[in-house]
């Protein structure tokens, strides 16, 4: 299917640019080894600014510290943030088909959920009763909301979802395939015949515009719900614990574990395979390289890098120091030949 035609200067309007050059029509993003005439192609460096103008597509976006001079028949589009632009241009141009309002066939919907206008419900899902869906929210097929549970305006739940009872989420929130919010967390007591349940009577509530990766699982509390933060982003197979705290703004890489009645403020930043131990604390702001541990709490606005995590600079110290133990095992034993 042919894509509809945008004009360079439609597009510079929405990215908040500068446009150089002729006024052309574009009608798709493309990466620069795809780049064909008719193309937006975003470049955020020299080496791929060159490349670009040198594929001749229509429109090249492209930051303000890089010399910018329009190819024949090109145009420039200058930007504050190539990357930024990246993002406001995948929105632009994201024509993926998207799901016709209406239930399927194969859905069950209790007589007593509440569904709002243009909701739509894909096949062999299941809407338990009191739930509610706001105006405009799309579930996907196999997905599964539970009695009580409420979702908010313009979500979208990809297939496979499970969304247990009485779970609160905000508006414009993203739910990947096979996300489930609201299970049980990992919660006993020893008494005398094993392991007791305890039991998670409370909920989880995400706020608005949240994004939950593929296969990721956030915990109900115990006794108050987990929550997370509006605008926060986590990433595919994480694990958000029972009564955890995330705020506003997070970032949470894939395969991230955060355990029990830890708190993240805002703007915290997790690397891929963190591990978050149980009543910490990160303060706002606070940055963890990846493959950390993270046992203590981590002051406000400071990286931390290692297992046990301790401040990047001191990682990095004892990284070096490691690295000079062979050297001084060969001045010690005065001799240069290996050990």
């Amino acid at each position: 299917m042919p894509q509809a035609e945008v004009r360079a200067s439609d597009v510079a309007a929405r990215l908040g640019g500068e446009l150089r050059g002729p006024d052309i029509a574009v009608s798709g993003l493309a990466a620069v080894e795809d780049a064909t005439p008719g193309a937006v192609v975003v470049a955020g460096d020299a080496a791929t600014l060159a490349a670009a103008l040198a594929a001749g597509p229509a429109v090249v976006v492209a930051p303000a510290s890089l010399t910018l001079t329009p190819e024949p028949g090109c145009a420039v589009i200058v930007v504050p943030d190539a990357r930024l632009a990246l993002a406001r241009l995948t929105t632009l141009f994201d024509r993926r088909p998207q799901p016709e309002a209406g239930i399927h066939p194969t859905a069950a919907v209790a007589s007593s959920a509440i569904l709002g206008e243009g909701v739509s419900v894909g096949a062999y899902s299941v809407i338990d009763a009191g739930a509610e869906i706001g105006e405009g929210s799309v579930l996907g097929p196999h997905c599964s909301i539970g009695a009580g549970a409420r979702l908010g305006r313009d979500c979208r739940l990809f297939a496979g979802v499970r969304v247990y009872d009485g779970v609160i989420v905000g508006d414009r929130v993203r739910l990947h395939g096979g996300c489930v919010l609201g299970a049980d967390g990992f919660g006993y007591a020893a008494g005398p015949a094993g392991a007791e349940k305890i039991h998670h009577l409370a909920g989880v509530v995400v706020g608005d515009d949240v994004e939950i990766g593929a296969n990721t699982a956030v915990d109900r509390g115990t006794l108050r719900p987990t929550r997370i933060g509006a605008r926060t982003k986590i990433d595919n197979l994480c694990q958000i614990g029972h009564n955890v705290s995330i705020g506003e703004d997070c970032l949470i890489a894939a395969m991230s574990g955060v355990a029990g009645s830890a708190t993240l403020h805002r703007g915290v930043v997790l690397g891929g395979y963190v591990a978050v131990a149980d009543h910490v604390t990160l303060h706002a702001g606070a940055r963890v390289a990846g493959r950390s541990g993270i046992t203590k709490d981590v002051p406000a606005g400071e990286t931390w890098a290692g297992f046990p995590a301790v401040p990047y600079r001191r990682w990095v110290r004892g990284l070096y120091l490691q690295g000079q133990l062979e050297r001084l095992w060969r001045a010690f034993k005065g001799r240069d030949e290996e050990p």
